[in-house]
């Protein structure tokens, strides 16, 4: 079975969380693409930030994401930075151009995972916003297992996120449930494919 994760990552949280995801997809026995999808800034706009150089840096290996990267994967992983409660413009365009696949993403499953954002709800609904282009084209969305949707609901309220904990990345990523996801997408992928 194989499973893509496509992601778009400016400063390089989105990234490590994607890797997680393919990490436990791979644990889970699926051929694994991780793929970035394209900038649409120009590359001199960000020069002059560091960490974002520094991301862009170390994201360059990573192969850009193709539409024949939906049409081979049995399992789909979409990820975004929460921007103003939206999918980044990137990612969206990436999901703009797949349009023409007409069905061929009809039965496959799907998930979504969006770094941590500040602002309350945000990351809700912009994982709202990267399932709506998935069901539009028939995919199967795998719902997040609720300690991952109560983890989205405290990361809502600023207030009450916690403080960095052992085993998540620098950026208080959850890296441990980014692998979990992986391998239920893997699994999942499996049980609707055979």
């Amino acid at each position: 079975m194989n499973v893509a994760v496509i992601f778009y990552s400016l400063y390089g949280g989105t990234a490590e969380l994607a890797a997680a995801i393919a990490e436990g997809a791979r644990q889970g026995g699926a051929a694994v693409r991780l793929r970035r999808v394209a900038e649409l800034a120009p590359t001199d706009r960000w020069s002059e930030q560091e960490r974002i150089r520094a991301a862009r840096e170390h994201l360059a290996s990573v192969p850009l994401a193709q539409r024949d990267d939906l049409v081979w994967a049995d399992g789909i992983a979409l990820g975004s930075p929460a921007r103003y409660g939206a999918m980044s413009a990137q990612l969206g365009r990436f999901l703009d151009d797949a349009r023409r696949l007409s069905g061929d993403l009809a039965g496959k499953v799907a998930c979504v995972f969006c770094s941590p954002s500040p602002a309350p709800g945000a990351q809700r609904a912009a994982l709202h916003s990267m399932i709506a282009p998935l069901l539009a084209h028939g995919a199967l969305i795998q719902a997040p297992a609720r300690a991952e949707t109560e983890r989205m609901d405290s990361a809502a309220r600023p207030d009450s996120q916690p403080p960095p904990e052992p085993g998540r990345g620098p950026l208080g990523l959850d890296l441990p449930r980014a692998r979990a996801l992986g391998r239920r997408l893997a699994l999942s992928a499996q049980r609707t494919r055979g």
